[in-house]
This record gives C-alpha cells, structure tokens and sequence, in this order.
C-alpha cells in the first residue's frame, strides 16, 4: 500500500539512520544536528541546506538529544549522562551528574527552558516498570526529580506565553500539561492534553509553533499531528515513513519543520515500500516556530 504524502515533504539528507532523534537547528550555522540513538549507530549530524551537505561524527555511546550549549558547542544527552561537545575539533567532555540512577534508568529527551535550564526525561532501561522522571538540570547542581511515574519519556516543549509545560510519554501515549512558573522553574497541576488510546500511533518528539500550536510525531502512523492549544488536532500531515520520530523547526523565518524518521523495527517489505524510512525529511510548516534556548553551561 502507497502511504499518502503531504505535498511537499522531501528527504533532504542521504544519511540513512536506525533511530534519528533530537533534531536541533542552529540559527548561527545555519544547521540542522540530529542524532542516530540506534543500538548499532552511535552518530551526530548536521545538515546543511545551503549546499545539501550532511557532517556525521562518531560517538563514544548511545546519545538520546543535542542542545545548544550557551557558551558554544553542544550538550550531548547520553543514555546515561550529559557532555559538552565542540563540533570543530570532535572533542567530548563529560558533564558531572548526580541525582540520577543510571543502573536502572536512561535519559531520553531533552529540552532547554528560557532561563536556560534543561529538562530530560528518563525511563526503566528494561522497558518493564514506570519508573521514568522528568528532570530539571541546573550547571553545577544534582539533577532534580520534577515528576515522576513514566513508561517512556520523550518530547518536551513551552507555550510561546512560557505559561504551560508538554511533555509526552509515548507508552501508553500520552501528552501531559503542566502549569509552568518560569522564574521558580517549577510545575504543578498536570493534565492529560492528549490521550493516544485507539489511535494507530504514539506520541514521540514535539515542538511548538509561534502560534502556540504543538506539533508531534506519531511514530506508527506516519503522521505529523498539530494540536491546537485546548488539545485539539487541528491538522494531520501525512508522511512517506510510518515512524517519524521528531521534529524542529528551522531554515528561514524558521519556517521549515525538519522531521527524524527511524528504521529500526521495519520489516524489509516496510522498508522497501518506504525508501525514505530513516532519513531527514522537511518541508515548509506554513508557520514559524520557537527558536530554541540555549543551556546556560
């Protein structure tokens, strides 16, 4: 069966990876990072679109996201810690942690507040127990426990008013919202925005428009899924991959949504009938997003 396309989308890098996660734009370079968190991949790349051209470095371990880091560089999420990287020179250095078990947990998303805080989300590193937490990481301080009680914690985002908290848990599929208080940095009050019950998908990474709309990849039904501010889906964007796994916005205007894919569980009959399943797709949002902040590290 042919999956219906949204006109428009496009693969936009010949990398092809298992699990492409964490998209990140860089308005400085004029970048897209990304990262591969397969078991076997172990990779960051950018993606340039002027000139179409994609750098891939290796990495030490699994990585599960990529924020800007305020004083330059990067800021790895590892499965089990965070590090500081230079793009130009390929160096790699650790980021003291504690507060976190990493023998039974493993980071996944992440996301940086206005202040410059960062946020990431764990979960059980057997994939049996809820046992994931989303994080609050200030430089210099034990990583604090914000909530807790997840299966698989995944995308994280802000109203543009800066006022309520998303984060997905893609199993069982759920978006949350929480109340938000930017100066104290804290939440309270969460709500399910999103059930995913019956539906063919699950919530994964997310990102928000500057009209305050969420949009969110459903990984399993090849999908794109923009919500409007009271839950609703306000439009579905419909891909050539059945398992988008991320989104950001970036290009011009910051008008281009930039979109992850993944191949890991495909089929070779799945992966045949999607020549694009695991590359970098784009396409023109009709909206500008956020730009993202930067760790304050």
């Amino acid at each position: 069966m042919t999956r219906p396309t949204q006109a428009g989308v496009a693969g936009v890098s010949e990398v092809v990876n298992e699990i492409g996660e964490g998209p990140l734009w860089s308005a400085s370079e004029q970048a897209l990072y990304w990262i591969d968190s397969g078991p076997a991949a172990k990779t960051l790349m950018r993606y340039r679109p002027n000139g179409g051209t994609t750098d891939v470095w290796r990495l030490p371990q699994r990585a599960s996201s990529v924020a800007r880091r305020a004083r330059g560089g990067l800021v790895i999420g590892f499965q089990r810690g965070l590090a500081v990287m230079d793009p130009a020179s390929g160096r790699i250095d650790p980021v003291p942690l504690d507060g976190v078990d990493f023998g039974q947990e493993r980071f996944n998303d992440s996301a940086v507040d206005r202040a410059g805080r960062l946020w990431i989300g764990s979960f059980d590193r057997a994939l049996k127990a809820p046992i994931g937490v989303l994080y609050r990481v200030a430089p210099g301080q034990p990583a604090r426990a914000m909530d807790r009680g997840f299966m698989m914690s995944n995308g994280i985002a802000w109203s543009p008013d800066n006022r309520t908290l998303y984060f997905c848990d893609s199993r069982p599929g759920r978006i949350y919202a929480y109340d938000f208080d930017a100066d104290a940095g804290a939440i309270l009050g969460r709500r399910v925005f999103m059930d995913f019950e019956g539906r063919a998908g699950r919530p994964d990474g997310c990102a928000m428009d500057s009209q305050g709309f969420l949009w969110v990849a459903e990984v399993g039904a090849g999908q794109i899924l923009r919500l409007d501010p009271a839950g609703r889906i306000e439009r579905a964007l419909a891909l050539p991959v059945s398992k988008p796994t991320s989104i950001a916005f970036g290009g011009e205007g910051l008008r281009t949504l930039f979109i992850t894919s993944m191949t890991f569980g495909l089929t070779e009959a799945q992966r045949q009938e999607q020549a694009l399943a695991g590359r970098l797709l784009a396409v023109d949002a009709g909206v500008s997003g956020l730009e993202e902040p930067a760790f304050d590290l």
